[in-house]
């Protein structure tokens, strides 16, 4: 009987030892637990421009319309990872049940479909329609891994969101977010980009009329001139007088039509020709340079690390 005792003793104190001892050396090594974070469903309330209705759907639903909608499903994965966390981060920026600014084309719209306005989104069927039968699936599943890998990663700045805005194609180095627009971003910097080369934007010239350009800038044809009076070290427009007003780089080429502000410009007699080089502001990610980054072996975190200054990738939980 003794030596029973004795037994289930030695077998008690070995359990303690082996089993329970361990199990609370390695927990108390583990640190405080993190805390826990309220998960809340996000969904986006999106004016559609071209039905001119408002629909309401889950916030993947609607990144999975905005990557297919925003690049080309041939780009590089990781590509496709960066437009989706970059996407997410615009989007809940805002989201009016969130606080943020939600779209002035509608008065509910947190966000439009216009990609001049907010973000380009198309619906599973209008995206399949435009890719060839035989890859329909196998673009639609890499638009879903690429927003499903990334779930809840947004990008941030000294613990807050970035407005995370982006554009086609660079065509050589990103621009200032001052020198485009008027407000001095810390985290939109100029950034040098050599890998936007394949991109079918690089340049593009557009010939007008002088009687199209100046009814186009508002001004009359005896009065018009386009007397660049600042660019970017890139060769950017900053301001230009063209008469009676001085416009800004952006709204110079958003009058008229052209795809970007570097601009090249050569007068003729009645005609005058305009090669831009690039396409879009030229803020933030060039999306066919992190194409190309992405086929050089970059992440999509290294790739949002460049265009976008001093940042992080930070997954947040959400209910997508």
């Amino acid at each position: 009987m003794r030596r029973l005792k004795l037994l289930g003793v030695l077998v008690l104190v070995l359990f303690i030892l082996l089993i329970l001892l361990p199990a609370l050396i390695v927990r108390g090594c583990d640190g405080p637990a993190p805390p826990k974070v309220e998960v809340e469903p996000y969904h986006v309330k999106v004016w559609d421009h071209r039905a001119e209705e408002l629909v309401e759907m889950p916030l993947s639903q609607y990144l999975l319309g905005v990557v297919a909608a925003e690049m080309p499903a041939d780009f590089h994965i990781e590509a496709l990872k960066a437009q989706a966390i970059v996407a997410r981060t615009y989007t809940i920026t805002r989201l009016r049940q969130h606080g943020g600014q939600g779209c002035d084309q509608n008065p509910h719209a947190d966000i439009c479909t216009d990609s001049t306005h907010c973000q380009a989104w198309v619906s599973q069927e209008e995206a399949m329609a435009k890719w060839p039968f035989f890859r329909q699936n196998a673009n639609w599943s890499k638009i879903q891994r690429a927003v499903a890998d990334t779930q809840g990663q947004v990008v941030t700045h000294e613990g807050n969101f970035i407005d995370a805005v982006y554009h086609s194609t660079c065509g050589g180095t990103t621009e200032n977010s001052e020198d485009v627009y008027t407000n001095m971003i810390p985290y939109l910097r100029a950034v040098p980009c050599g890998y936007c080369t394949h991109s079918p934007r690089i340049t593009e010239t557009v010939r007008l009329s002088v009687q199209d350009v100046a009814d186009k800038l508002g001004e009359d044809y005896e009065d018009l001139k386009l007397d660049i009076l600042d660019k970017t070290e890139s060769g950017r427009i900053i301001s230009i007088d063209v008469g009676s007003q001085i416009l800004r780089g952006l709204e110079f080429r958003t009058r008229l039509d052209l795809k970007s502000s570097k601009i090249s410009i050569l007068e003729e007699r009645d005609v005058i020709s305009f090669t831009t080089t690039g396409y879009g502001h030229a803020v933030g990610m060039c999306q066919y340079g992190a194409d190309g980054m992405a086929r050089q072996g970059y992440s999509a975190e290294e790739i949002l690390a460049h265009y976008y200054t001093g940042i992080q990738v930070q997954r947040v939980k959400l209910e997508e």
